[in-house]
């Protein structure tokens, strides 16, 4: 693309899922290119990108562009803060279970707002009653302190080109050239990046096997790359029949 094709490297996105791998991606086209040209291509992870994105953007969400990013025990810190608010006969939770749901939630696009009118809502059940209002109560506290947690990085940047279309445009303006390893194993956010990033042109080429998705637990839906077809009318299947690893 850079040298036969003469496209731009600032115009090329490639992305996998570990950064493992996105090290190595990095490392075999320098080696191919020479620093000066590679560093001009964006090699990296979903998370890496959503982090740059929101590194340029996040204002426009409420939160400072300085943010800072929520580990583990942050997270249970406001949820115990959250359930000492929490007006219930005095049953227990589990913070780590709500914690765990919330993240399950946003993995799957669903914010505090639509968890209610989800089939994933219970309102006979004491545990999904507590978690929409610890998810609220939750999502209050990370703006009012400018912070995120690790899965606002992907749900925060979808959110963003939502209320923002303008900025879908601007990435997907900037990133001309899009390329996505391991496609099988993208969940909903991803799904809906590529989606953003892909609105002002089709240039996508992703590489998936549909046998192989095993990030079903992190909300990874398969059905993405068994549909691509349908939603990138005109795409051209290339199938590597002949397993040149083993």
């Amino acid at each position: 693309m850079l040298e036969n094709l003469k496209i731009p490297g600032d115009q090329i996105l490639a992305v996998s899922f570990t950064n493992k791998a996105a090290t190595e991606m990095k490392e075999r086209v320098e080696k191919l290119l020479g620093r000066a040209k590679a560093s001009k291509v964006t090699l990296s992870t979903f998370h890496a990108l959503g982090l740059k994105i929101l590194k340029e953007d996040i204002e426009k969400l409420g939160y400072s562009k300085r943010f800072t990013i929520y580990d583990t025990s942050d997270q249970l810190s406001i949820i115990r803060e959250a359930l000492k608010n929490y007006r219930a006969e005095k049953a227990a939770f589990d913070k780590s279970v709500i914690q765990s749901k919330i993240s399950f939630l946003k993995n799957r696009a669903i914010s505090a707002d639509i968890y209610p009118k989800t089939s994933l809502f219970d309102p006979a059940s004491d545990y999904d009653m507590a978690i929409e209002y610890c998810y609220h109560f939750y999502q209050e506290k990370l703006l009012f302190y400018s912070a995120i947690d690790f899965d606002d990085i992907l749900f925060l940047t979808v959110e963003l080109f939502k209320k923002h279309p303008e900025l879908a445009d601007k990435y997907s303006n900037r990133y001309r050239y899009i390329m996505i390893d391991e496609y099988q194993d993208t969940n909903e956010l991803q799904f809906q990046i590529v989606s953003s990033l892909t609105k002002n042109h089709s240039n996508l080429c992703v590489v998936g096997d549909d046998d192989q998705s095993i990030y079903s637990f992190r909300g990874a839906d398969i059905t993405n790359i068994l549909n691509f077809e349908k939603k990138y009318v005109g795409a051209k299947t290339v199938k590597l029949e002949r397993n040149y690893r083993s």
